[in-house]
């Protein structure tokens, strides 16, 4: 099991976590489960998620998915999502 924290900034939480909220069906298939959605204090529209994935193959299949980059563009993320894969020790 390894910890992902992804973050990035989009235009609109609203939009974003209704787009996020929807493609629970992709990260699930991926074996992403998230822990944890938060924002920024100073900027409401940069988005931090925390989850878990079962190995490092897994996670990064999910951030190469197409249908991955239709749903961050249509969540108006901005930018690329900046990506840590941690394991514990």
């Amino acid at each position: 099991m390894v910890t992902v924290i992804i973050s990035h900034e989009c235009k609109n939480y609203s939009d974003w976590r209704k787009v996020f909220d929807a493609d629970e069906v992709n990260r699930s298939k991926a074996g992403f489960k998230s822990t944890g959605v938060y924002q920024s204090i100073d900027n409401a529209n940069k988005v931090t998620i925390i989850g878990e994935a079962p190995n490092v193959q897994a996670i990064k299949g999910f951030m190469a998915n197409p249908e991955l980059k239709a749903a961050m563009e249509k969540g108006g993320v901005i930018g690329f999502p900046e990506v840590k894969i941690l394991s514990r020790v």
